[in-house]
This record gives structure tokens, C-alpha cells and sequence, in this order.
């Protein structure tokens, strides 16, 4: 049977069209990857950075503590329930005196991150500390969590109630700072509506009939 020169030619060309179509897609899944990779720790290290300076600026309101250098020594997500919704760390720091390099304390933070609507597609996040935490019971509580401590059946059951407790205590807290937000909005909607009403006052000129003389 005798084939065509032009039909071999055009199944190497077929060939050869696959194969550079499959290198690229796999160039491109590996670049893909690669700038992936870097955005998350260009976001990873940005969003160290400002956590640590909301640290640095809680320090210096609540504690009069400034110019120090701040480590990490443990940074951990909360899981449960009640952090469903909710990006909140468990974050140990290390506090260095500048000049020396000296270890003055090692301190435990509740850090929370609060995520709005920026636009349509974009979300930002700004990151609060909550609450200075007990250091030790902050380490316990990591530790159980990565389960390098175990737990008894009745201390487990004690820290459950203790969890529900909180996310009870967190619940009413928001509802109570949704309420005060309502309420305060409502206060400038009202403020403004007067200075409106004063404004309109003072712009309107009385209509005096005069008689003619």
C-alpha cells in the first residue's frame, strides 16, 4: 500500500503542533505557580508586618511601650464553630530592647482580622488586637489544639463548656457593638437632619407684603 508524502507530513505537523501546545500549557501551569507562590508570601510577610505594627501601636496606647523590636515566637488560627466567620490568632511575640538586642518579655496577643467589601471583586482586611492573653494558658491551649498535650475525657468536657462560654460571651458582644454602631448612625442621621433644618432657616427670607403708598 503506498501512502502519500503529504499525508505523513501533515500527521508530523499534527504532532508537532500538539507538542508545543502541551509545552506551553505546562509553561504557563508552572509560571502560574511560581507567581502564585510569591503573591502569598508577599502577603504572607505584609500581613506580619502590619500585625506587628498594630502590636507595637497597642503597646504604646495600653502600656506606654515604644521604640522595642518585635519577634515571633507562635502565631496560630483559631478553629471551631465560633471562628467560622472569624480570622482570629493566638500570636506569642518576643519583645527585644533595640540597642542591646536584649529579651525584656514574651507576651500573648488575641489579633483579629476584620474583612470589608473594598469594590465589587476586591476585599480588604485591617488587623486589631483584641486583648493582651495569659501567656501560659495561651502556650496550653496551642499545645492541646496541635494535640502535644493530651486531654483527659473530663478536662476535655470542661474545655468545651469553657469554649461555648466564650463564643456566647464574643456573640453578645458583637450584638452589643452592632447595636451602639445602629445607634450612632441614627445620632448623625439626626445631627445632620437639624443642621439641615437650621441651614434652610437661616437661607429663608421671610415674605413681608408691602401697601403701596
Amino acid at each position: 500500500m503506498n501512502y502519500s508524502p503529504n499525508l505523513f507530513s501533515s500527521s508530523m505537523m499534527t504532532s508537532i503542533i500538539i507538542g508545543v501546545v502541551a509545552v506551553i500549557i505546562i509553561v504557563f501551569v508552572i509560571v502560574s505557580s511560581i507567581t502564585s507562590k510569591k503573591a502569598q508570601k508577599k502577603e504572607q510577610a505584609n500581613r506580619k508586618r502590619v500585625v506587628k505594627d498594630e502590636i507595637k501601636f497597642y503597646l504604646a496606647k495600653t502600656q506606654s511601650l515604644k521604640n522595642i523590636k518585635l519577634e515571633y515566637e507562635k502565631v496560630y488560627a483559631r478553629k471551631g464553630p465560633e471562628y467560622k466567620y472569624r480570622d482570629v490568632f493566638d500570636v506569642v511575640v518576643q519583645m527585644y530592647e533595640p540597642k542591646t538586642n536584649k529579651l525584656m518579655y514574651t507576651r500573648a496577643y488575641e489579633v483579629e482580622g476584620i474583612t470589608t467589601k473594598a469594590s465589587k471583586k476586591s476585599y480588604t482586611t485591617s488587623w486589631q488586637v483584641n486583648t493582651e492573653l495569659d501567656l501560659e494558658d495561651t502556650k496550653r491551649r496551642i499545645a492541646i489544639a496541635e494535640k502535644k498535650i493530651k486531654l483527659s475525657k473530663e478536662e476535655r468536657k470542661l474545655m468545651k463548656i469553657e469554649d461555648s462560654k466564650k463564643a456566647k460571651e464574643q456573640k453578645l458582644k458583637e450584638k452589643e457593638e452592632m447595636q451602639a454602631l445602629r445607634e450612632e448612625k441614627a445620632k448623625q442621621r439626626k445631627d445632620n437632619t437639624n443642621k439641615i433644618d437650621d441651614v434652610v432657616k437661616a437661607t429663608t427670607v421671610k415674605f413681608v407684603p408691602k401697601r403701596n403708598k
